[in-house]
C-alpha cells in the first residue's frame, strides 16, 4: 500500500472512531445526568424528613 492509501484509510478510521466516541459520550452524559437527578431527589427527601422530625418535639 502506498502512503496515500494509508492516509485515506487512517482518515476513514478516524472519522468512524470519532463519531462512535461522540455517540458514547452522549449516552454516558445522559446516564450521569439521570443518576444526578435521582441523587438530588433522594437527598432532598432525607433533608425534608429531618426537617419534619425536628418540628414534632
Amino acid at each position: 500500500m502506498t502512503s496515500r492509501r494509508y492516509s485515506i484509510l487512517g482518515w476513514i478510521v478516524w472519522q468512524i472512531g470519532s463519531r462512535v466516541a461522540k455517540r458514547k459520550m452522549t449516552q454516558n452524559r445522559t446516564k450521569i445526568g439521570a443518576v444526578g437527578v435521582i441523587a438530588l431527589v433522594l437527598v432532598g427527601g432525607v433533608l425534608a424528613a429531618r426537617a419534619d422530625s425536628g418540628d414534632g418535639n
